[in-house]
């Protein structure tokens, strides 16, 4: 038999002697590095603008027609007839150099009640062009007052069939379209009947009409106009 077979080689012996004179902790100490922590978490986006473009969108849709309210301002959209895309009437003037009718458009913003979405950002799908809401600047000259805007309005009268109910944050009727394009609003639920498509509805009230179509703040409504009852108890 070979006379190295029958012995521990002095090296080994020695290794061996030095492992076990090795604390725990350094044995563990000892052991090889293991893979290292994975890449952190995304930082947040850089800029209010970024923050918007992150999020997923709501909804992609056609323009079927830009909505008003009774100062003539536009503030709002309406997608494939019948989602109420809508936005402070300050970005009336930016969202009618970059959108118009017939146009596809992508919206980032938050879900409401009743079809309707109240837009951060909207990108007009044909040029990449977008519009976000920001506060409006801080002006040399501030607005009107609002009784001195509401003495701008005209009184007008509407009448038609509703095609569509627009409402509010919680979901309260506070308007409604008619078949010949007329926007009627109104005070949340202060219409006493029924407001479904197809109702015929008849409004007077103090409004505007423009290229966008006539739009009113109603201060009377019935059936037709020879039914029409008022809102208020005051009338101007």
């Amino acid at each position: 038999m070979n006379r190295f077979a029958s012995r521990s080689h002095p090296l080994c012996a020695v290794l061996a002697l030095a492992c076990l004179s090795l604390s725990p902790m350094q044995q563990v100490l000892a052991q090889p590095a293991g893979p290292g922590p994975g890449p952190g978490p995304m930082p947040p986006p850089a800029t209010y603008e970024a923050a918007v473009m992150a999020q997923p969108p709501v909804v992609e849709g056609r323009i079927t027609r830009m909505l008003i309210n009774p100062y003539g301002e536009v503030d709002g959209l309406l997608l494939d007839q019948r989602t109420v895309v809508r936005f402070p009437p300050h970005l009336s003037e930016p969202m009618q150099r970059v959108l118009a009718s017939g146009q596809s458009v992508r919206v980032f913003g938050q879900g409401e009640g009743r079809d309707t979405i109240k837009a951060d950002a909207i990108v007009n799908l044909a040029n990449g062009q977008t519009v976000i809401d920001r506060p409006p600047p801080v002006e040399a000259n501030p607005p009107l007052p609002p009784h001195l805007r509401a003495a701008q309005l005209q009184q007008l009268t509407v009448q038609g069939r509703i095609t569509l109910v627009l409402a509010g944050p919680r979901g309260e009727a506070n308007g409604v379209i008619l078949d010949d394009g007329s926007i009627v609003r109104f005070a949340p639920d202060s219409v006493r009947f029924s407001l479904e498509p197809g109702t015929p509805l008849a409004a007077q009230g103090l409004g505007t009409r423009s290229r966008y179509g006539t739009a009113i703040e109603a201060i009377a409504v019935g059936a037709s106009t020879q039914q029409l009852q008022p809102l208020y108890s005051r009338m101007p």
